[in-house]
């Protein structure tokens, strides 16, 4: 007796049509970012292991509020190595807006701000024990906030090309529409002439699970080998020039029911070459992992302390 599809109960599920990008919930949601950052020399030897966290809250627009997304970090802390972890005062509270249909192609803002985040607060960060945060360690607090827009917005339909609406089926793979598109790099500490271009970005509906009691759509990207370039505004007497390849992958869950993301994990990994003066100073390997988790109100309060 050969057995079909009809014959087992869950292939009805999995050979359904779902809709991944419906209205969203408006109810205020609540996450931890968390980016680890692990250097290594090109011999392979750990250079150095730093971790950024932050609690944002994410306040739905729509209605009398307007389409903007009102986005608040409640707290922001750092770990760098063995050192004990430092909190960053001037990042409590700090609030900014995203209105997708404000944002052009490369998602920069009137001001030429990514996500219309204010880099200006980001300039002579100091810890909570008052001292300045060096120029590297500020630049990844920086990115730290637009990781989770640059991530997230792959559970998200697209304007132009394809994107999340066309992934109907499990199984179901399509080349995003941010596939090969090449775009500066954000930040004042990169100069005139930074860009970063995508490979072949490739977006999968993978499967479905339960997470936190809620049904789950497993939505998988990977960037393909991403060249990157940029001269960097260090120091006036120092010339300094990095370049790079890059990859980035990883697994979206997205709640079916309010069209949240519960849960993101993604590894960007790097290949980067410094030069001074047209010199090679410096060869490492990054590898950076963001993991993205959404948690109760109750959760997310006493997580402050």
């Amino acid at each position: 007796m050969n057995t079909t599809s009809a014959d087992i109960p869950a292939m009805g599920v999995l050979e359904k049509d779902f809709d991944l990008v419906g209205e969203r919930s408006m109810e205020v949601q609540y996450y931890e970012v968390q980016t680890e950052v692990a250097t290594r020399s090109s011999s392979g030897k750990l250079k150095s292991t730093d971790i950024y966290r932050q609690r944002l809250m994410v306040e739905p627009g729509g209605g009398a509020a307007g389409k903007a997304d009102k986005f608040t970090c409640a707290r922001f802390s750092v770990q760098r190595d063995d050192s004990p972890e430092v909190t960053i005062p001037a990042l409590e509270g700090f609030s900014y807006e995203v209105d997708k249909e404000l944002l052009n192609k490369n998602d920069l803002d009137e001001q030429g701000q990514l996500y219309g985040i204010p880099e200006a607060t980001f300039e002579g960060l100091t810890d909570d024990t008052g001292a300045k945060l060096s120029f590297e360690v500020g630049y990844q607090v920086y990115s730290a906030f637009f990781y989770y827009h640059g991530f997230t917005d792959y559970a998200e339909p697209t304007s132009e090309g394809k994107g999340a609406q066309h992934l109907k089926k499990v199984g179901d793979k399509i080349v995003h529409d941010a596939a090969f598109v090449e775009s500066p790099i954000p930040g004042k500490l990169a100069k005139e002439g930074s860009n970063w271009k995508n490979g072949e970005v490739t977006l999968e509906f993978k499967g479905l699970t339960v997470l936190d009691d809620r049904p789950c759509a497993i939505l998988g990207f990977d960037s393909g080998a991403c060249p990157w370039v940029m001269p960097m505004n260090y120091m006036p007497v120092m010339n300094l020039k990095t370049v790079g390849n890059s990859n980035y992958r990883g697994d979206i869950y997205l709640d079916l029911e309010s069209k949240w993301v519960r849960k993101l994990e993604m590894i960007l990994s790097e290949i980067t070459v410094t030069s001074m003066w047209g010199l090679p100073v410096d060869k490492s390997i990054p590898v950076s992992t963001l993991a993205i988790r959404a948690m109760s109100k109750d959760e997310f309060a006493q997580l402050q302390v």
